[in-house]
């Protein structure tokens, strides 16, 4: 079997994906029937991602007052890229960062490539799903006054891929 052929089988199968990426292989959000035809490069006339000074910059703009933010940047390669990113800009080599046992897959990646020294934080699991329960503030804050290095930065996922929410706010 060829790689395209299993993955037009597994596509097929009617299983709802719990994973990367967010779309959940929704092809009703696509509204076109051939999505390579937008497909470009910084090329004369339009924007660059790198650079951006038109409509690419204007989006960033929109999308940061819709979420209440100074600054928003558009970025490639889904959420991993943005992780890496984040926790690279935030933290130095050699920092102690606390980390949710339940975290992204490119939490680690991130955690290795910047020389980051984690103290890891335990969700509980829940028991009717056996799946990781919710990041609770009290314990983030525990394991901050517990903690005898300086935490550089607290990492949680939520929701995670089981669509369990933490109290963000209460945690930030």
């Amino acid at each position: 079997m060829h790689l395209y052929d299993k993955l037009v089988k597994h596509a097929e199968d009617g299983a709802y994906p719990m994973h990367m990426p967010g779309h959940k292989r929704n092809g009703a959000w696509l509204s076109m029937e051939n999505p390579y035809l937008l497909d470009i490069t910084e090329i004369e006339g339009f924007d660059d991602l790198h650079a951006p000074e038109g409509i690419l910059r204007e989006g960033m703009e929109r999308a940061a007052r819709l979420y209440g933010a100074d600054e928003s940047w558009y970025l490639v390669n889904g959420s991993t890229a943005g992780i890496l990113a984040g926790i690279a800009a935030a933290t130095r080599p050699g920092d102690t960062v606390l980390v949710a046992r339940n975290c992204h897959r490119s939490v680690y990646h991130a955690l290795m490539v910047n020389r980051l020294k984690p103290v890891y934080l335990y969700p509980p699991v829940d028991p009717d799903w056996g799946i990781w329960g919710s990041v609770r503030p009290q314990d983030v804050e525990e394991a901050l006054e517990k903690e005898e290095r300086k935490i550089s930065l607290v990492v949680i996922t939520s929701p995670t891929y089981e669509g369990v929410f933490s109290e963000v706010g209460y945690i930030a």
